[in-house]
């Protein structure tokens, strides 16, 4: 009898190790994986403010503001767009930024009421400001400090009508609230799994003095401790503003035959915790990287896009052709008509470029601007364009409004475009050789 409860006492010794052990590592999972989720969220929050800012800047208008330009409309509309920010979204700072060469950059505009960045004073270099200033979007991987205190910044370029970088959009967030939200999320985690580590114990316990049915009704103890995971999902969900997904949370979870499989039940909740992250992520990434107005790729995704061509083009391992698409007289369209035709010609445009193109890479670059990226020869590009035209008639045809485009292509030549902007060029200029076409036969039409 004495070896038996020897080697009963044995046999909890090992259940207790193995499930404080496989309790501690769910933990050190869910806490590497939420804190990983939670900061990829927030950079992701600051790039999209930053990015919709300097999406809403002329850049043309940005790029040739000087310090006495104060009282102008085009300063006074800047300032108006970055107050607007500054007001109504949750951010420390947001101001212009102006590169002024050897990395070195200066506040141009600034909305802060108390203490302003003076126009021309110099800004604190960081890696991503310099990356902003190469036309790629960028946050802060480490905290700066300046006079005005500890922050992490995302930068977005402002583009202007040539497609350079004519200033930068910088959006401060303080540092303090960056990291009060990753040790909140760690402070969640620490009661969770605090909760569950002691339960599990308490959970052994009970197990080496009670029978099977003690078992089973601690499995419902158990059962509720992984409730607790939900409530944190749940909670994260609540200060993401994310909701999509959120069935997997909740999804019911039973164990069959009354077998004492908790642990495989748990497991099962935590992966669907995980593909739920993952399902959030998917969805924030996907809104950064399309026009919401025409369903288009939108500038960010084409400035990521021309990065991988531009990898291809060093390998000598890529055949591609550039369609260029531009509205004519736009301007027109929305000083007599009003802005929400103008859009509705964007939108109706970009449908008729979907219909042509269909699954081909079709990006909005700007306001009233195209770009389809396919591998496609001159005549291929010929038959594109005359469906093109051919839809854009029959579209014309149908409704009241009428829209016309100004297009040209041009095909990557392995032995002289050594870069995508090299065959981008040929592109820009065969389409700006057919909108002066057009001009001089309706000269009656405004150049938008």
């Amino acid at each position: 009898m004495k070896n038996k409860l020897n080697r009963t006492t044995k046999y909890l010794i090992l259940i207790s190790i193995f499930l404080i052990a496989v309790i501690f590592t769910l933990g050190v999972v869910l806490t590497q994986k939420s804190s990983n989720a939670m900061k990829s969220l927030i950079r992701s929050r600051m790039l999209d403010i930053s990015n919709t800012a300097a999406a809403m800047l002329d850049g043309d208008a940005l790029g040739s503001i000087e310090a006495a330009d104060i009282d102008t409309p085009q300063y006074q509309s800047v300032l108006k767009t970055l107050t607007y920010f500054q007001d109504n979204i949750d951010l420390q700072y947001i101001y212009c930024i102006r590169d002024m060469g050897n990395k070195n950059f200066v506040f141009t505009i600034d909305p802060t009421v108390d203490d302003p960045g003076i126009f021309g004073e110099p800004i604190i270099y960081t890696d991503s400001l310099y990356q902003a200033s190469l036309g790629k979007p960028s946050v802060d991987d480490q905290p700066y400090e300046d006079r005005w205190g500890r922050f992490y910044s995302s930068y977005s370029p402002v583009f202007d009508s040539k497609g350079n970088v004519s200033g930068i959009v910088a959006v401060d967030f303080s540092a303090d609230w960056y990291d009060k939200q990753i040790s909140d999320l760690y402070y969640c985690i620490a009661i969770i799994g605090t909760m569950t580590l002691a339960l599990g114990i308490v959970f052994v316990l009970m197990v080496a003095s009670r029978s099977r049915k003690r078992y089973l009704a601690l499995y419902k103890e158990l059962n509720e401790l992984s409730n607790g995971i939900e409530d944190l999902a749940d909670e994260l969900s609540e200060s993401l503003g994310a909701t999509v997904g959120n069935e997997l949370l909740h999804k019911s979870h039973h164990i069959e035959n009354h077998s004492l499989d908790e642990m495989s039940v748990l497991g099962d909740k935590i992966h669907d915790l995980q593909e739920y992250m993952r399902k959030q992520l998917s969805i924030i990434r996907s809104k950064a990287y399309v026009d919401e107005s025409t369903g288009l790729d939108n500038r960010t995704s084409y400035l990521s896009y021309i990065e991988s061509v531009d990898e291809c083009i060093q390998r000598n391992d890529i055949e591609f052709a550039i369609g260029m698409f531009d509205i004519n007289s736009l301007k027109e369209i929305n000083d007599t008509l009003g802005h929400e035709v103008g859009d509705k010609a964007i939108i109706k445009i970009a449908n008729i470029l979907k219909q042509t193109f269909e699954s081909e890479k079709i990006f909005r670059i700007g306001g009233d601007e195209f770009v389809v990226i396919l591998k496609a020869d001159d005549n291929e590009m010929e038959r594109y364009f005359n469906l093109f035209d051919g839809i854009l008639a029959k579209a014309n045809e149908k409704d009241d409004l009428k829209v016309d485009v100004s297009k040209g292509f041009a095909i990557y030549d392995n032995e002289y475009d050594r870069s995508y902007k090299r065959t981008f060029v040929r592109a820009d200029y065969a389409m700006y050789a057919d909108k002066k076409a057009y001009y001089e036969t309706h000269r009656d039409r405004r150049r938008n």
